[in-house]
This record gives C-alpha cells, sequence and structure tokens, in this order.
C-alpha cells in the first residue's frame, strides 16, 4: 500500500497476527498508534477505551489467525470474543455502526448472545491524526457486510433483523436487535425471536427476489 511514493506498512507485531490470506486495504494513525483495515476487520491497538471508559475487548472468527485467548460468546455464531492485551480485530459483521465526523471514527461493536441478539457496546471513538481512506473503506465493508436487514415491530417499540456477512465464510448471519428507544423486555425478546427463526428458514429466492 503506497502513498506519495512511501510504501505505509503495518507494525511488524500485527503482521504476525494475520492469518496467511489476510491483506491490508487501509491504515492510519490515531495518535501514536495504527489502526489498520483488513479484508476480515478493523485492527485496533492496545485494550481500547470506550465512551464509557470501558475496556474494548478483541474479536476473532477467522480460522488461521494466531492470535489466542479465552474465547468466550458463542463461537456456534461465529461471534467469538478475546481478552486482548495487545491488538485486537472487530469483524465487519460484528460493527453494528460506524460514522466518521470531526470527533474521529466512531465505532459501535455489537455482542451476540446464544439466542441471536445483538446488543451494543459503548461508543469507541478514534481520534485519526492521519484518516487516509480508512473512514471510506470502514464504511464499504460494513455496508458490504449487510445482505438484508428489515425493522420489525415488537412490544414497547421497533427492532431489526439482519442478516450479515462473515469475512472468510460462506452464507449468512441472522441477527437481531432492539432498536434504540424501545425498552429491553422479555415480551420484546420473544417477539424477536419469532422474527428471526422466521428468517433463518428463508430461501434464497425468498431472500433476494428477481
Amino acid at each position: 500500500m503506497a502513498l506519495f511514493g512511501r510504501r505505509v506498512r503495518p507494525p511488524a507485531d500485527l503482521r504476525g497476527l494475520f492469518n496467511e490470506h489476510e491483506r491490508v486495504l487501509a491504515m492510519a494513525e490515531d495518535g501514536s498508534a495504527a489502526v489498520v483495515a483488513t479484508q476480515y476487520g478493523l485492527w485496533l491497538p492496545g485494550a481500547g477505551q470506550r465512551a464509557d471508559g470501558s475496556a474494548a475487548v478483541g474479536s476473532t472468527q477467522v480460522p488461521g489467525s494466531s492470535v489466542t485467548g479465552e474465547v468466550t460468546g458463542n463461537p456456534a455464531s461465529g461471534w467469538q470474543r478475546y481478552p486482548a492485551p495487545g491488538w485486537h480485530r472487530i469483524g465487519w459483521d460484528q460493527v453494528v455502526r460506524a460514522t466518521w465526523g470531526e470527533d474521529g471514527l466512531q465505532v459501535i461493536e455489537g455482542v451476540l448472545d446464544d439466542a441471536g441478539l445483538v446488543t451494543d457496546l459503548p461508543t469507541l471513538t478514534l481520534r485519526l491524526a492521519e484518516p487516509r481512506n480508512l473512514p471510506a473503506v470502514v464504511k464499504t465493508r460494513v455496508e458490504a457486510s449487510i445482505a438484508r436487514w428489515e425493522q420489525v415491530r415488537v412490544p414497547g417499540g421497533t427492532g431489526r433483523i439482519v442478516a450479515r456477512r462473515r469475512p472468510g465464510t460462506d452464507g449468512l448471519l441472522w441477527t437481531a436487535r432492539l432498536d434504540s428507544g424501545t425498552p429491553d423486555s422479555p415480551a420484546a425478546r420473544e417477539a424477536l425471536a419469532g422474527y428471526l427463526d422466521r428468517a433463518t428458514k428463508l430461501t434464497p429466492e425468498q431472500l433476494f427476489p428477481a
């Protein structure tokens, strides 16, 4: 990846975490550190800090990565998380929202539970001194990971059923989440579970009508 004739390379310790097919799509500086986008997701340095002061932990779902650690979450779903003292990667299908503005690149990561319901983590803000093309790449990759979504009504408000493409894997991952302002209640979760169950049984023809 060249910039005005100068080849920009990710840090050596990060390159050691890539799997054999992983390649850099964009890289930017976040203060004295780097933020790197690959075809699998967004690599962030250190433990990271979110808007509420909590540490950002890493996630992986692509076979062949050399990252190790105690895995939590729902491995069968493809969403796996591990404590990361150094670099960690957020898969594109795990990004609920990513926006670029005066405050920097703001990323909201979602955590998937065993029932397929996504809960938003606090916003992670990356103040990029040299953003280069990273914000554009992030936007494109997140949008490309969304195969289809539908807003549905649930007790107390609305929710969304979303089919996500997982980098490095075939097929779709169906998830559900409550819209902002909708109370999290057993009734709302039950309704989302029903929508989710019906969505997973859709055929490709029903999902993508001609």
